[in-house]
């Protein structure tokens, strides 16, 4: 077995174990057994999930069927720093994420709603600023960092060796899955792809850690300033009314908006891209750089040995001949290798995902009924 079908086979193995743990969990929430906690049932349930289940799991299991060190793990799942213009950028992009996934998501539940299904919500009478510190933590902070990392992570670039837009499709697909609710899965969908592309081309899961912890924030800031009255609390409220009002401006509406915002997300995601292809020129001028030192260094030792035996020194020609050899090397286009998952490795993938698609039905047939 090579290196591609063990990251396969583990991530797909890893995943399996996180869901259907996640699955056990949701039943013995829904059956009441964290009531006895209060309100820190609900904090705790998010503890085990986020932090236990989708972050440790991903890289403890991972690199336990991997049998590797938890740093390499890291590298693999390409978790590293980014320059501070790609934070800031990753910020706005942030931004305009959730402003779309708010019309994204109101026309799906519009739809769904059109065929019978019914949201259901708690209501809620206060709202105080120390809860919303709490469910930045909870709803935004855990899920930004751990649901990416299991995601984006291990998911992403286990799956890449089949091809990228498969990796981003299938990683999207499993995000959109493990909400297990009707009502999120479209939009968990599109924005996973979004940020399955920004991580692959920025080489990194910093900036969709940032974008999904903007996303989830901005929602339970809504939702803080709808019960307080605040700015923007009647947002969504608003977006819904003026698209179920009228069937033709709503669709107009709507399209234009999200193509200016479409707009926008593509020229920040255009820097991201170029401030990427300028670190890669970086570290090649770099990897250039110390070639010829070391070249020089080598030519230094071997003019020393030649002028002891009484030889001509070599010329620079002659030692950074290697130069070349290194540039054509780095120039050389990699060859693609085929891939193929082991059946062991696909049948894991197959019923980690039906498992999720039964479970998301069933929250719409429950809605239906």
């Amino acid at each position: 077995m090579n290196e591609k079908q063990k990251s396969f086979n583990a991530a797909s193995l890893t995943y399996f174990f996180i869901v259907v743990l996640f699955v056990i969990l949701r039943l013995l929430s829904s059956f009441g057994l964290l009531k006895f906690m209060g309100e820190g049932g609900d904090y705790f349930f998010t503890i085990i999930i986020q932090i236990v289940l989708l972050f440790g799991g991903s890289i403890f299991i991972y690199s336990a069927l991997k049998k590797q060190k938890i740093k390499y793990t890291f590298q693999e799942f390409t978790i590293k720093k980014v320059s501070g213009k790609v934070v800031g950028l990753s910020f706005l992009l942030g931004v305009v994420v959730f402003l779309i996934n708010m019309f994204v998501s109101s026309a799906f539940n519009g739809f769904i709603e059109l065929l019978g299904y019914e949201h259901t919500s708690q209501a809620i009478s206060s709202y105080s600023f120390g809860s919303l510190l709490l469910n930045l933590l909870f709803t935004a902070v855990l899920p930004g960092i751990c649901e990416e990392v299991a995601h984006r992570g291990m998911l992403l670039r286990s799956y890449s060796s089949l091809g990228p837009w498969k990796a981003i499709m299938l990683s999207a697909l499993m995000f959109g899955l493990l909400h297990v609710n009707i009502e999120q899965f479209f939009y968990a969908t599109i924005i996973g792809i979004f940020l399955g592309v920004i991580t692959i081309m920025s080489n990194s899961i910093i900036p969709a850690m940032i974008i999904h912890f903007m996303n989830n924030a901005l929602s339970t800031y809504l939702l803080f300033s709808e019960v307080n009255g605040l700015p923007l609390g009647n947002a969504f409220l608003t977006i819904q009314s003026v698209l179920t009002s009228n069937l033709f401006i709503g669709i107009l509406l709507s399209f234009c908006i999200i193509v200016v915002l479409l707009y926008l997300g593509s020229y920040l995601f255009k820097i991201i891209v170029q401030n990427r292809l300028k670190e890669d020129i970086t570290l090649l001028q770099q990897q250039f750089t110390k070639e010829i030192q070391r070249q020089r260094y080598l030519m230094s030792l071997e003019n020393s040995r030649l002028e002891a035996i009484g030889l001509e020194p070599v010329e620079d020609g002659d030692i950074f001949a290697g130069i070349k050899e290194f540039a054509a090397m780095l120039d050389e286009p990699a060859q693609p290798q085929e891939f193929k998952p082991s059946k062991y490795g696909k049948l894991l993938t197959i019923v980690t995902v039906v498992l999720g698609v039964v479970l998301t039905i069933f929250t719409f047939v429950w809605g239906v009924l």
